[in-house]
């Protein structure tokens, strides 16, 4: 749960500034300035990247055999 007293100092100012500019609860100041970042393509930016997909075959060879491979008829 976000706590306001929480919010680093210009956060809190920008909440403030919207709260008294628009009449604004402090619920409602929030949602505008998350909506506003995730329209701007906030959310893009979040998060980590996909791993790399890599795809398992079996048990490794011993060395010196090969694979056999799928009949197909």
């Amino acid at each position: 749960m976000l706590c306001f007293e929480d919010l680093k100092p210009e956060a809190r100012a920008e909440v403030e500034r919207l709260m008294t500019a628009k009449g604004q609860s402090l619920d409602e100041a929030i949602e505008e300035i998350v909506t506003s970042g995730i329209a701007m393509g906030g959310l893009t930016f979040a998060g980590r990247p996909k791993a790399k997909v890599t795809q398992i075959l079996g048990p490794p060879k011993e060395v010196g055999q090969r694979r056999d491979k799928k009949d197909t008829n």
